[in-house]
């Protein structure tokens, strides 16, 4: 554990509790209530390394289909064949909806042309 960490309280009131419950909440998914010592370290996780837990409903035959896939031996889990699969939907789908700002920065034709304005300045 890092030396730098810090010791801290976390309380949850009785009416946070409820509208927790309130709002569909297990026990699972919220702390009752109480006080509860927690630490604050610098550590980060980015979310690309960060895993979720989610309940998802897929069709059986797509879930079939990549369990199919993970079967032979030295083949990903099913879980990580579709995490990879929907990962490169995202990415190609960043690719054609590419910020302004990324557009503007990578074209050498306008930085040139912003180049010489400057210049003239």
């Amino acid at each position: 554990m890092n030396t730098t960490d810090k010791e801290l309280t976390y309380t949850v009131t009785e009416e946070e509790y409820q509208k927790g419950l309130a709002k569909g909440w297990t026990d699972d998914d919220m702390l009752k209530p109480g006080k509860y010592k927690v630490r604050r370290s610098r550590f980060v996780v980015k979310p690309r390394e960060a895993k979720v837990k989610i309940s998802l409903y897929i069709d059986g035959d797509i879930l079939e289909y990549f369990r199919k896939r993970a079967a032979p031996p030295h083949a990903a889990p099913y879980q990580t064949q579709i995490n990879n699969e929907l990962r490169k939907i995202m990415e190609t789908d960043s690719k054609k909806n590419g910020s302004l700002e990324n557009d503007i920065l990578n074209n050498e034709e306008f930085l040139r042309a912003l180049k010489e304005k400057l210049m003239m300045i």
